[in-house]
C-alpha cells in the first residue's frame, strides 16, 4: 500500500468519526441512555486518536535526515500509543460514570429515531473496521493496525450500548461499565504491542528463522552466527555474522556481504542489514 493510500485512509477516519460522534451524541441526548452517551464519548476519542493516527503517518513518511540517520518509522506506533493512552483514560471515566449510576439508575427514553441513528452507526463502524483491517495487512502499519482494534472494539461498544437503550433501568449503566471495561481493556493491548516497537523488542522467532534461512541459501555462506535483530518502529534492523570459506579472496567476501545484506533487505519487515564476515 502506498503511503498516500494510507494517509487517504487516516483523512477518511477522522470525518466518519466526527460524523458518528454527532449521531451518537444526538441519539444520547434523545434518549438519556448512559450507555449511549458513554459511546458517544468513545466515538469522541476516535476522532482524536485517528488524528493523531494520520499525523503520525506523515511522520513516518519522512526519509532519513541529519537528525534522524535511520528515518521516522518510530512516528506510528507513537500513534498507536498515544490511541491506547486516550483509551484508558476515556475507559475509566465511563466506568467511573456508570458505576455511579448503578447506585441510583436513570430514566432510557426509547425512541425509534434514537434505534435508528445507533443502528446506522453500528454499520458504519463495521464497514470502517474492515477498511481499517485491510489497510493495516496491506501496509504493516502498526498505526492502521492500532485503529483497526479500536474500530472492531468500537462495534462491540455500540452493540453493548444499543442493548442497555433497548433494556434500560439498571441494564442501561451495566452496558455502560461494559463499554467502559472494554476500552481499557483493549487500550492496554494496544499500548502494550506499540511499546515493544519502541522499545527495540526482538521479532517472532518465525521472523528470525525466514532471516536465517535465506541469508544460508545465498552462494559462498557456509553457515551463520550470532542473528540478533529488534524493531525500529514498524520494522527490523538485522545484525548478522556469516560464516565464509578463509580461502576466500577479500573481494569475493565483500561481494557475499553485499549479496546477504540486499537479499535480506528485500524482504518487508527489514529495514536495514548489517553483515559481518567470519573467515573459517
Amino acid at each position: 500500500m502506498t503511503n498516500r493510500k494510507k494517509r487517504r485512509i487516516g483523512r477518511i477516519g477522522i470525518a466518519v468519526s466526527l460524523f458518528l460522534f454527532a449521531i451518537k451524541l444526538w441519539a444520547g441526548i434523545l434518549s438519556g441512555s448512559t450507555a449511549v452517551l458513554s459511546d458517544a464519548l468513545n466515538a469522541f476519542l476516535d476522532v482524536m486518536a485517528y488524528t493523531a493516527v494520520y499525523v503520525s503517518m506523515r511522520v513516518h513518511d519522512r526519509g532519513a535526515d541529519e537528525n534522524h540517520p535511520f528515518g521516522h518509522r518510530r512516528a506510528e506506533p507513537l500513534g498507536g500509543l498515544l490511541i491506547s493512552i486516550f483509551a484508558s483514560v476515556l475507559g475509566a471515566t465511563i466506568i467511573r460514570d456508570a458505576g455511579l449510576g448503578l447506585l441510583e439508575p436513570g430514566l432510557v427514553h426509547t425512541s425509534p429515531l434514537s434505534f435508528w441513528l445507533i443502528t446506522v452507526s453500528i454499520m458504519l463502524k463495521a464497514g470502517m473496521t474492515l477498511w481499517f483491517y485491510r489497510g493495516a495487512r496491506s501496509s504493516h502499519s502498526p498505526a492502521l493496525r492500532a485503529a483497526y482494534v479500536d474500530s472492531r472494539n468500537d462495534v462491540f461498544s455500540s452493540l453493548l450500548a444499543l442493548f442497555g437503550f433497548v433494556y434500560g433501568g439498571a441494564w442501561d449503566d451495566a452496558a455502560a461499565l461494559g463499554i467502559g471495561a472494554w476500552i481499557v481493556y483493549s487500550g492496554v493491548r494496544i499500548g502494550l504491542e506499540n511499546i515493544g516497537y519502541l522499545m527495540g523488542q526482538a521479532p517472532p522467532s518465525e521472523i528470525l528463522e525466514r532471516i536465517r534461512d535465506r541469508a544460508l541459501l545465498i552462494p559462498g555462506v557456509v553457515g551463520l552466527n550470532d542473528l540478533r535483530a529488534h524493531y525500529i518502529g514498524d520494522r527490523i534492523h538485522v545484525e548478522l555474522h556469516i560464516e565464509i570459506d578463509r580461502d576466500t579472496t577479500l573481494s569475493k567476501a565483500h561481494d557475499i556481504g553485499v549479496a546477504v545484506k540486499r537479499d535480506l533487505e528485500s524482504l518487508d519487515v527489514v529495514q536495514d542489514a548489517f553483515i559481518h564476515i567470519d573467515p573459517v
